[in-house]
């Protein structure tokens, strides 16, 4: 499938699957416009640009960066913080949250270490964005489960979202890079644009590519950027998960204020 434009998709939007020269066919030094590509995975960028090596395709109209630089430069350009607490402080502070009971796990659903808190507590974010229109769906299907498991997957929902919060009253930082994405998604939002606009002034188009699987807060930057913005947005997906992730990115998008938490600012 070279690529998918659903009627229910946001305008200015397109899917690619199993089209990764696209990307490439844009970049072809014609224009003088410049693509910012985020590309979450190190390895994908690198392949990128070697490719574009091989075929003597200039890469000047191509800005490649992560979502967490992009969330970085857009905070910054507000004024705004851009620390994040790295992973082995964030285990320091779930063990001392568990160890203060202030996170109360008694499933079995739920181990009580550390790792396992960070995994869930991680799983969770990139599913939901701890989006409160993303919970209550989630929550709706646990409930819909046959006993014990609805109970476990709702525990495993609570704990998540606890510690979480439990993390957010210890640090003023970002408790996450994916936290960092959806401060910025806020920003975009509630500057209407305006510090995209200056974080990025060239940039003409957006894509997300080399992705498998596509969390929450990316897909919540992407609408920002397509409710404030007026560039088209690509998406590249892979082969393998491609035709099922374009059939759902439309419901992935389907929510109100993105960027939005359940959790008080």
């Amino acid at each position: 499938m070279a690529q998918t434009s659903p009627d229910q998709l946001p305008g200015n939007l397109t899917l690619h699957v199993g089209s990764e020269d696209a990307l490439l066919e844009r970049a072809d030094g014609s224009s003088q416009s410049t693509e910012l590509v985020l590309a979450p995975v190190e390895l994908h960028r690198r392949n990128i640009q070697r490719r574009l090596r091989e075929a003597r395709t200039p890469k000047d109209g191509l800005q490649f960066a992560d979502p967490a630089a992009v969330a970085e430069r857009i905070l910054d350009t507000a004024g705004l913080p851009t620390t994040t607490i790295d992973r082995i402080d964030r285990l320091s502070m779930i063990r001392s949250v568990l160890s203060d009971n202030e996170v109360s796990i008694t499933t079995p659903a739920v181990p009580s270490d550390t790792q396992t808190v960070e995994q869930i507590r991680t799983e969770i974010e990139n599913v939901t964005g701890f989006h409160p229109e993303r919970l209550e769906v989630l929550q709706s299907v646990a409930d819909g489960l046959k006993a014990p498991i609805d109970a476990d997957a709702a525990e495993i929902l609570n704990a998540a979202t606890s510690v979480q919060r439990a993390l957010r009253t210890r640090t003023s930082e970002a408790v996450s890079d994916v936290e960092l994405v959806r401060r910025s998604t806020r920003e975009i939002l509630a500057t209407q644009g305006a510090v995209w606009e200056a974080a990025f002034p060239g940039v003409k188009c957006v894509s997300l590519v080399g992705v498998s699987s596509v969390s929450a807060g990316q897909i919540d930057l992407l609408h920002a950027v397509l409710d404030a913005v007026s560039v088209p947005v690509h998406v590249h997906l892979r082969r393998g998960t491609g035709s099922y992730l374009s059939s759902r990115v439309p419901q992935l998008f389907d929510v109100a204020d993105p960027g939005a938490v359940v959790f008080e600012s």
